[in-house]
């Protein structure tokens, strides 16, 4: 039989974003330790993703959510009806998670939300608790450094898969009576062939991710915009524009690749710096970031086939080859 025919298991893509961030923790392992903020953008926010969590989407991820005067919890999830589905506790990586005093506090204002499910973890380790369990100790434990790959992508996906909590789910269709074949009429049907101006149509009305380098931007109908893009560690983001794309890859290069030289000229080389230290003037469009504790600008004043060839251009600063693929 041929191999053709089969495709490769989802978990293989989940397992590639887990190896990704423990590569990551590794390389980073000195800032991360100091700064929950960059743990979150390193290690736990591309988990989510990769789970189906839109964490750009407030009303699916809620981060930093107030309760009673001082707690504030750092992520919660909500499942298709806008009800509390899991909650998640960030910590620093390397910090301990089994602080009894603290985690009891979390816990509590955790479980006041009613949630299904309540996590802590620095990134590489988590903990699971259930609101059934009447202790402070966690029901299930992962570290992605000592627990064998597989098994810790098929727990994370069995804790926190969105698919879960109604999210991604289509919709059945109702039942009915199946329509019987027209007759014969002599005539044949002529076949409409898909529309040229979509390149990479998808099945069965389901988004097609393909790779960046083939977009070509004039070959799109007008107006045509991006809806999600994926990451070359294999996460998935929600965006609406050709900027977005431009601005989520700089920022992917920029956590990969902390060392990148700024000022860092765009493709054309001449006159305009993709990443520099400088505010731009007043009109020009940029997105505004931090590195090494400076404000750091991503130049987006470009058209539609300029961020294409811009964000290009920002993978290859990635050592090997780095691949990014959208979504229409």
């Amino acid at each position: 039989m041929s191999s053709s025919m089969f495709a490769p298991s989802p978990l293989t893509a989940f397992c590639t974003v887990l190896q990704a961030v423990r590569a990551r923790a590794d390389t980073n392992a000195q800032l991360l330790r100091k700064n929950e903020a960059a743990t979150r953008a390193a290690l736990i926010d591309p988990v989510l993703r990769a789970l189906g969590w839109d964490t750009a989407d407030v009303r699916m991820v809620e981060p930093e959510k107030t309760i009673g005067v001082k707690q504030a919890l750092d992520y919660v999830l909500y499942d298709a009806a806008g009800a509390v589905s899991v909650v998640i506790e960030a910590k620093k990586l390397g910090e301990s998670l089994d602080k009894l005093g603290h985690i009891g506090a979390a816990i509590g204002y955790a479980f006041s939300l009613k949630p299904k499910k309540l996590l802590i973890t620095d990134g590489i380790n988590w903990h699971y608790y259930s609101p059934g369990h009447s202790n402070f100790h966690p029901v299930e434990t992962i570290s992605l450094l000592k627990t064998p790959l597989v098994e810790s992508a098929l727990q994370l996906v069995q804790w926190l898969d969105a698919a879960q909590s109604g999210h991604g789910v289509p919709a059945a269709e109702p039942a009915g009576p199946v329509a019987k074949p027209a007759a014969a009429t002599g005539t044949t049907a002529a076949i409409k062939s898909p529309n040229p101006t979509l390149p990479f149509p998808a099945a069965n009305n389901k988004p097609a991710f393909v790779e960046l380098a083939q977009v070509r931007t004039q070959a799109l109908t007008p107006g045509q915009k991006p809806t999600a893009l994926q990451l070359p560690d294999g996460s998935v983001v929600s965006i609406k524009t050709w900027k977005d794309v431009l601005v989520q890859l700089s920022l992917y290069v920029l956590q990969q690749r902390p060392s990148t030289p700024v000022p860092q000229p765009d493709k054309a080389g001449k006159k305009t710096d993709l990443f520099s230290w400088n505010k731009p003037k007043d009109g020009i469009g940029y997105k505004e970031t931090t590195l090494h504790g400076r404000l750091l600008y991503i130049h987006t004043n470009y058209s539609a086939a300029s961020c294409v060839a811009n964000a290009l251009h920002v993978l290859r600063l990635l050592p090997g080859t780095a691949v990014a693929t959208i979504a229409f």
